[in-house]
């Protein structure tokens, strides 16, 4: 009896990764690529900016309930820099999780919580990470899309974003198109 439950909890487990792009358990190919359609800026004293609800975000304003993107350079300059429309290649993607406890946090906001800490995450951030390369914008790093697991309300979800919830975040800004022999 117990090889048979053994059996169906490894059945179970190996259907986690889905092929349907829409899951939020579908495991990327090789192939994919993120098209930025407008010109993105970089503030100067950065080499990161935010989208969100299709907009660009402030890093103060990320509502991190909700799906949000993280587009990074490799160097933070001291001017603005600006990502020019293009097609990147998709390099990688990645999954993770990153729990972030209030003990961990540095602000007195986070610091006078910890009186009332249970010991859990604060934060929990399921995280999908899109290492990207264009040879004619050779500063660009990465894509790294996420959201609060711990948020009021998404406690029960506990995934990582599906491809409808990243493009909800990236909106008009940047496109994710499949692999030509998913088309």
């Amino acid at each position: 009896m117990k090889v048979v439950i053994f059996v169906l909890l490894l059945a179970g487990c190996a259907g986690l990764e889905s092929p349907d792009p829409a899951s939020p358990y579908y495991a990327y190919s090789s192939g994919w690529v993120a098209q930025l359609n407008q010109p993105l800026t970089i503030q100067a004293g950065s080499a990161t900016v935010r989208l969100q609800y299709g907009q660009i975000v402030p890093r103060n304003s990320v509502q991190e309930q909700d799906p949000f993107c993280v587009v990074e350079l490799n160097t933070v300059g001291a001017a603005p820099q600006t990502l020019r429309p293009g097609n990147f290649d998709v390099l990688r993607v990645t999954r993770s999780i990153s729990p972030v406890f209030a003990g961990d946090a540095h602000s007195s906001f986070m610091k006078a919580r910890l009186a009332f800490d249970d010991g859990d995450p604060t934060f929990l951030y399921y995280i999908t990470t899109f290492r990207l390369r264009d040879p004619a914008q050779p500063n660009l790093r990465s894509m790294t899309c996420a959201w609060n697991q711990m948020a009021p309300g998404n406690r029960a979800l506990m995934r990582h974003l599906s491809l409808g919830e990243i493009r909800s975040a990236l909106g008009d800004w940047m496109s994710l198109i499949p692999p030509k022999r998913m088309l």
